[in-house]
Formats: structure tokens, sequence, C-alpha cells
């Protein structure tokens, strides 16, 4: 059976921290024993984790109208994430081919018959392989794609597709914003230009920060170190919930995009097999981070109703 962990996270009004208080914990120790005990679900590695009907299915809520949801689904090292607000959602990065079944899946046990909004922060296969059959299955209304070209085998499936069926798609070159119910999301431009010699598609990738109400995030793709150092230079922000750029990995001025973005609560999305770096955990624990990753929590969903209270629910 898939376990689900509950837990409460908050951000005092006087300051942005807050650590799991042992009603937390004890109120999360509850819901794993209601849950049946052990995982025996036989997810395939770097796929979400799959559940039967005989071993019941989770059910899910969409959000209210006044909450902001956000699934970063297991799909392994990669990024796939679903911004849900009311009816309207947007789906940030498509993982892998391989996994993009049984996101689909995950997608219509919640209701989503189509999408508002997909948007690719690169071409990279763990982020924009899964792309073309979900929006092959799932309809989509606007693609976001990143201002350059591809490698064919990596993105050619969906400019394939966009071409086919005349779906409408934004090169992003230019600051662009969705609305998603009361909540704003802005997608920013890649901070460095690509260059196909360097092959330095991480760093060009697209940058995405949602705002809602008291609520910030910050998910910046996989940019590493000369696009940190850019963002460096000129962000002011500090943002409550910050998706690590490249899963977790260390570039030499990671210690400083922690200290300028100073996360309440920060999502990795890394697998058991290419784990996050120690380093960098522990310089999120350092700046009192509470951390979680899809290596250990497998898929997170994180609610929040914009006033600094979220509910984090993990099933792996």
């Amino acid at each position: 059976m898939m376990k689900n962990k509950k837990t409460e996270h908050s951000r005092p009004g006087s300051g942005r921290r807050c650590r799991l208080t042992f009603l937390g914990l004890f109120l999360s120790l509850l819901l794993l024993s209601s849950c049946g005990g052990k995982d025996t679900s036989e997810g395939k590695p770097g796929q979400p984790g799959a559940s039967s009907a005989e071993s019941g299915s989770p059910q899910y809520n969409a959000p209210d109208s006044d909450e902001l949801q956000v699934v970063f689904f297991d799909v392994g090292k990669g990024d796939c994430i679903l911004l849900s607000m009311g009816e309207d959602n947007v789906l940030l990065d498509a993982g892998y081919e391989e996994t993009s079944s049984e996101v689909t899946r995950q997608l219509q046990a919640r209701g989503i018959s189509s999408l508002d909004a997909m948007i690719i922060t690169h071409y990279d296969k763990d982020h924009v392989g899964g792309a073309a059959e979900i929006a092959q299955q799932i309809p989509v209304e606007t693609i976001y794609l990143p201002d350059y070209e591809g490698e064919a085998d990596k993105c050619g499936d969906l400019l394939a597709l966009i071409r086919k069926k005349g779906l409408e798609s934004i090169r992003v070159s230019e600051q662009e914003t969705v609305a998603m119910g009361q909540a704003e999301m802005e997608i920013i431009p890649a901070l460095v230009a690509y260059d196909p010699a360097s092959g330095n598609d991480n760093d060009a990738s697209l940058i995405v920060t949602v705002v809602y109400r008291e609520d910030e995030w910050l998910l910046p793709g996989d940019i590493e170190k000369d696009a940190i150092e850019v963002w460096l230079a000129d962000n002011n922000r500090t943002f409550d919930i910050l998706k690590m750029p490249h899963h977790g990995k260390k570039e030499g001025n990671t210690k400083e995009l922690i200290k300028n973005v100073d996360p309440s609560i920060a999502v990795i999305t890394d697998s058991t097999v290419e784990e996050a770096n120690e380093k960098v955990l522990k310089q999120l624990d350092k700046n009192d981070t509470e951390v979680y990753r899809s290596s250990v929590n497998g898929t997170i969903t994180i609610t929040g109703d914009g006033s600094g209270k979220y509910e984090i629910v993990s099933e792996k």
C-alpha cells in the first residue's frame, strides 16, 4: 500500500522558521498507522510508486479556490510539477518519456482533463521527455518553451506534436505572466544565453516564480553556477519555498543562493540512485530550512492558503 505522510508547516508572523512540533509528529504517526503499515507497492525505480485498486488507491481532492497546491511528482531524478488553484492547472516540466504514462494516470486520478499551460524549463530528457505523451492524452491550452532549438532526440516529439495539432506555443524571450486563480506566475527567460557548443542548457533554464498573498515560490529549473551568479546579482527577494536547482547538485555559489533566497521549505527532486549533495543538505539545515526529497519522500504535495501555513503530504 502507498504510505501517506502528512505534516503541517507554518511561518510565524514575526519570523520565517517553524520546525515540526511534537503534535505534528504525533499526528503524522497516526496517519501512517491508519494507512496500513509497510509500503508494498511495486513502482519501478525512477517512477512514481504504483498502487492497485485492491490495495486502495489514494483519493485526491482538488484544492479550494483559495488554496494553492503544488505537487512534485516522483519521477526519479527529474522534474514534473503540477500547480493547481481551483480549476486552474499548470504543469511545469514533464519528467521522462518512461514516466509519462504514470504522470498521466496521476493527473487523471486528480480529475484533471485539461491543462491551462505546460511550461518546459529546458530540453533535457528528465524535463521534456514525457511532454509529448502527456499532451497527447491531456489537452494543453498553451505550451511555454525555452527560446532556443533543442536536440531533436530530446524535444522532437513535442515540437512535432505542436506542429501537427497546431497547438499554441510561446518561446519565452521576455517575462511572461500567467494568472492561476488568485495566484500570479511569472516565467522568467533564461538568465544565460544558450550556447550549443558548450551545451549549457541547464543554465539556460526558464525560471518560474509564483506569488499568492504572502507566499512566494521559486522554481528555477536546473540553473547552474553561471545563471545563479546572474540571479544573485539582481535578486533582492526572499522566497518561502525553493525547488533546489539541478536536483540538489552543489555549485560553487549554491551556499550564496540558499542565503539569498532564504527559504523556509526546500524541495529536491533527486533519486535513490543520484541523491542530493550532502553539502547542499547541510547548508539547508544550517539555514534552518525544512527539506523534502523525492528520494526520501516520494511524491510531495504542498498546499498553502497564502498565509505562510502549509499542509505537506508525501506519498512513497
